[in-house]
């Protein structure tokens, strides 16, 4: 998972205002990745130029300097949100990347994961690739795609067409170049979100509707899966994939990473997580004097529990919004970072019986910790209530989580073996029908909580064996 964000215009555009607006839309896109932010500079006359920083948007707003060497039109600006799923935490390629020469260049952002990446570079890329240090999936596909693009004079959009004939997982993609053009695609299954709004000339694109609509920009649209889409600053052309999934989009965007604020296949977040809650809430009521979420994104979940339930909901948590989330930050800080995310209101939660409600149970570290501390002020009970089954697989198309060994349900034997380690009183979790009726899709990927994926002829071990290669 990662957020990336992009801007272009066909007429003139101040660059304080292109940088301002692509920041503004990263800022906004924050809690998709924190380890690092990436921008592009793409100028009318093809020239690339760069500001990477191992650090938060914030940090950037007044180091953009380095960009504003020179004084050509801005055709388009690129951003990207780091959380790493492939690669090292702290050597991996800051996106956007960019490849090629002075004869023609790229510049390519992505979310998602693709496991079989330095396979696909080996197949489409042979000889050309050889020796070269790869580090990261981002490499790889901007590579395959340069070397690919190549080979149809230049066009990126066949490049793109060509390529997804041998990848495996997810990739929603931004890419420029230096025509200059700029291309947005979502992968044949549609795994991660992508949206895009054309206002006059102007082209806005963001992970996330809830980024757009931030800005005042309501005429958006999703990125069908399967789509190509590409602007030279004049028309907007639109394309698909010659190879056909069937749709299989995120289902943890709905539980955890996308903002509530946000639409993802025409299903409003909010009202999913809502009715998680109120699904959990009549599957698995229990008797408590308070409902507790865990900030931020069970809250709305807790909402509907409370209504399904009628015990009333308290806001007995407090987070530190200094420490972002604790899920997408690397193992080194986890484990540091869940002992101080969050403080208990004492007086709330003493002598209560405590129906605490989280999004999912990944690692557990975090859960562990903050049952400790509420116990320790005061409450009677603690029933703990999940929004979504038992997190039970590793996920090869865009979350960090590549082995079954650094999952909590590995560890155990079964429900109540999670429920001892955390220290619970009680534990449950909603069930996959349940979770699956709640969003409300046909179809939509749960490998994460089935161990089922949609890749045909595809098994978890030969998934695995790509990532480790």
């Amino acid at each position: 998972m990662c957020g990336i964000a992009g801007y272009a215009s066909g007429n003139h555009v101040d660059l304080t205002s292109a940088i301002d607006v692509l920041l503004s839309l990263l800022v906004e896109l924050q809690h998709r990745g924190q380890e690092a932010t990436g921008i592009v500079l793409l100028t009318k006359n093809g020239e690339f130029r760069q500001l990477h920083a191992r650090s938060l948007v914030s940090n950037l707003l007044f180091k953009t300097d380095v960009i504003r060497e020179k004084s050509e039109e801005v055709f388009a600006v690129l951003g990207h949100v780091r959380y790493s799923t492939t690669g090292g935490y702290w050597d991996s390629v800051v996106q956007p990347i960019i490849v090629g020469d002075d004869d023609f260049k790229v510049a390519l952002a992505f979310n998602g994961t693709i496991p079989n990446h330095k396979r696909v570079m080996e197949q489409v890329c042979g000889i050309e690739c050889h020796g070269k240090n790869v580090k990261s999936d981002t490499e790889s596909l901007a590579l395959s795609l340069y070397h690919v693009a190549r080979e149809f004079k230049k066009d990126v959009v066949e490049g793109l067409k060509e390529l997804s004939r041998y990848i495996i997982g997810g990739y929603s993609v931004l890419v420029a170049t230096s025509e200059p053009r700029i291309i947005i695609a979502r992968d044949p299954w549609g795994f991660r979100p992508l949206a895009y709004a054309l206002e006059g000339d102007e082209l806005y694109i963001a992970s996330e509707t809830g980024a757009l609509t931030t800005l005042g920009i309501t005429n958006w649209r999703e990125v069908e899966p399967g789509e190509i889409i590409s602007y030279d600053g004049k028309s907007i052309e639109r394309t698909s994939f010659p190879v056909k999934r069937e749709p299989a989009p995120c289902i943890f965007e709905y539980v955890y990473f996308s903002r509530p604020d946000s639409v993802f296949n025409g299903i409003s977040v909010y009202n999913a997580r809502y009715r998680m809650g109120e699904i959990l809430g009549r599957e698995f009521p229990v008797e408590g004097d308070i409902v507790v979420p865990v900030p931020d994104s069970a809250r709305i979940a807790a909402l509907g529990y409370s209504r399904a339930t009628g015990i009333p909901i308290a806001e007995a948590l407090i987070a530190n919004k200094y420490i972002g989330r604790v899920f997408i930050n690397p193992p080194i800080t986890r484990l540091k970072l869940a002992v101080l995310k969050y403080g208990v209101v004492q007086d709330i939660v003493a002598g209560k019986r405590v129906v605490l409600i989280d999004d999912s149970i990944v690692r557990g570290t975090t859960m562990k910790y903050l049952i400790s501390k509420i116990r320790k002020s005061g409450a009677r009970k603690i029933h703990v209530r999940i929004s979504s089954p038992p997190f039970k697989c590793p996920c090869f198309m865009g979350i960090d989580v590549a082995s079954r060994l650094e999952l909590a349900v590995w560890r155990a034997r079964g429900i109540d073996d999670i429920r001892r380690e955390i220290g619970a009183d009680s534990l449950n979790y909603n069930t996959l029908d349940g979770l699956v009726k709640a969003v409300g899709l046909s179809r939509v990927c749960h490998a994460c909580f089935s161990c089922s994926y949609p890749f045909n002829g595809v098994t978890m071990e030969e998934l695995e064996e790509m990532v480790r290669r």
